[in-house]
């Protein structure tokens, strides 16, 4: 695995990036940590890492770097909670946490005006593999700047740190070096966002340290013990996410974790209680580790025999389009899909495994229309650090299908839903059969062949949901869903649609969206509402519930089914969708 782990080093720029960013941000995050804790202020880091989220909201509307936004309200969070800690009888803990869940609140809400439900899930879980050239440069002046500023004021940080009051007897102005110390911890927080998100921020920053302050109580031992610390959890927990396959961010705050656990039962007052019971302790844990490290290995890495090297490797960037490139190219090429089944590509983050299929592809589809390359543009940063070119390496699928914008007339974001509509679906199985055919001669007439009898069967199926819709009164044509993504489908069978909110899969409806769904259905005659399976039913059985409309059933939108079960491929599901939508429209029997 290490001989692994030590190839990709050398053939990959992305885990150059990673590795880069994840040992500087473990070193800085360790030493900056230290006086946290010893100031008794280890849930400031977590209200700091939340309390940037709407300054990153304002950056995103205003189109600038998120870095400005974020370090503003960090700034502004720590000025606010030390204030009302100093000024009233509340202490600084009631403090922080009305703060950071105000600021957090703030941050939901800004983000959902900026309709952006993607840089959500990106900020608080981050993804070390997708940083660019620009976010190692960046976090690398930072760390610099801390460290450069811990060494300048080490004294009196250290003074304010243990005895404040005598600080204040010396004449120091013991709350200027506080103000240092929230800027710095702003700018630690800041940084490690985009490598572990805001939820793990506050494990890296406490964690190295809590287990340095284990074994020395000298405060220039402990920076240095809990920055190498947190430098190789972050170097560890890296070689394990990549090896594994697992979230990187998670990966490095658990081996963090468990440096502490060990560190609890080595320390030496620990060891002094029951020297024995360690031993054992040790020994357990090793096998454990030793399992663990076997079955992973046969799981994930060990080499597959069976793959024809002579293939094409090809990229699919979520489970429908792999599941037309596998009707289209049959077994002439090794397919591998970003998004598994059942996942939203609106807000994924790609893992360890995708980063290194997308790199060694020969060809890369993915949809376009602001799927991929919206919100946090998670398939952008891929290409950019795979230095993939489109139309070359990667191509959209859906060139030539006639764009739908979700503000209409023209404007706004352009719809993804397109493969909704079984004629656009059946452009991007041409397109892809374009691409292979000119990327693969020697398996032409196959490719040929295949896309000839796939056209035939969506054909067939496009042409029998015309006539059956067509058999529908016009006010029995309303389609009503959670989120508005059925507005090529509606197009292509002449059947309205309405939704609770517009685009955007995390936000879960506000009050004037549902009353205003909720009054438009009191006045019509539709017989039942749908449910689509990647969102929350909640929002939607409430518009039932007042609107005394039934959900009728669950319709596929981003994902196909697992395999085996109904809609488990492109052509199933829309054939699901096409037979529960027509009879939940018709009014017939579930």
């Amino acid at each position: 695995m290490i001989v692994h782990f030590i190839e990709g080093l050398r053939d990959y720029h992305f885990l150059q990036n990673a590795l880069i960013t994840s040992i500087v941000i473990g070193i800085v995050a360790g030493a900056i940590g230290c006086f946290i804790i010893l100031r008794g202020m280890s849930l400031m880091g977590d209200a700091i890492s939340h309390a940037v989220l709407p300054g990153v909201a304002l950056s995103y509307i205003l189109g600038i770097n998120f870095f400005v936004g974020a370090v503003i309200f960090g700034i502004l969070a720590s000025l606010i909670i030390t204030y009302i800690a100093n000024n009233s009888t509340v202490k600084s803990d009631t403090a922080i946490g009305i703060t950071f869940s105000s600021f957090l609140a703030l941050g939901v809400i800004l983000i959902g005006v900026a309709n952006s439900s993607t840089d959500l899930f990106h900020i608080l879980f981050g993804n070390v593999l997708a940083v660019q050239d620009t976010d190692k440069w960046i976090t690398l002046g930072i760390a610099a700047v801390v460290l450069l500023l811990l060494v300048i004021f080490y004294r009196p940080l250290l003074l304010s740190s243990f005895d404040p009051m005598m600080g204040k007897a010396f004449g120091m102005r013991v709350n200027v070096y506080h103000y240092l110390l929230m800027l710095m911890l702003t700018l630690v927080s800041v940084t490690a966002m985009q490598s572990v998100g805001t939820i793990l921020v506050v494990a890296l920053l406490i964690t190295p340290a809590a287990t340095a302050y284990l074994f020395t109580k000298r405060l220039k031992y402990m920076i240095i013990l809990a920055a190498t610390l947190g430098g190789l959890s972050s170097l560890i927990g890296l070689f394990i996410g990549y090896s594994f396959n697992i979230a990187a961010g998670s990966a490095i705050v658990l081996t963090a974790a468990t440096m502490f656990l060990i560190g609890f039962f080595l320390s030496p007052k620990k060891v002094e209680q029951t020297k024995t019971k360690q031993k054992i302790y040790a020994i357990l844990a090793a096998g454990v580790l030793l399992v663990i490290g076997v079955f992973s290995y046969q799981r994930f890495l060990a080499p597959n025999e069976s793959a024809a090297e002579n293939k094409m490797a090809v990229v699919a960037t979520n489970s429908i389009i792999a599941d037309m490139v596998k009707e289209v190219a049959g077994d002439k090429v090794n397919l591998h899909s970003i998004v598994p089944v059942g996942k939203n590509p609106h807000e994924y983050e790609p893992l360890a495994k995708d980063v290194r299929s997308t790199q060694e592809a020969d060809i890369i589809f993915y949809n376009g229309l602001n799927l991929e390359t919206g919100g946090n543009g998670w398939f952008t940063k891929l290409m950019k650090n795979g230095q993939k070119k489109e139309n070359k390496d990667y191509f959209a699928v859906s060139d030539g299908v006639d764009i739908i914008y979700l503000e209409g007339d023209g404007h706004g974001k352009e719809d993804p839903h397109a493969w909704l509509n079984i004629e656009n679906g059946i452009i991007y199985a041409q397109n892809i059969a374009k691409t292979l055919m000119a990327k693969d001669p020697a398996n032409k007439e196959s490719y040929r062949h295949n896309l000839a009898e796939y056209e035939q069967k969506l054909t067939a199926l496009d042409k029998v949901a015309k006539e059956q819709f067509a058999t529908l009164t016009q006010d029995e044509k309303l389609i009503v869903t959670s989120e508005g993504c059925f507005k090529y489908f509606s197009k292509a069978y002449d059947i309205p649609s309405a939704y609770i909110w517009e685009i955007n899969t995390e936000e879960e409806g506000t009050p004037e969206q549902i009353t205003t769904l909720v009054n438009q259905l009191k006045g019509s005659n539709v017989k039942s509402l749908f449910v689509e399976s990647s969102v929350n039913k909640k929002p939607m059985q409430s518009v039932a519930k007042d609107s005394g409309i039934p959900i009728y059933g669950e319709i596929f939108t981003d994902s196909i089914a697992e395999p085996g079960n109904p809609g488990d491929s492109y052509y199933n599901m829309m054939k699901e969708n096409l037979k529960t939508i027509f009879a939940g429209l018709a009014g017939k029997e579930d």
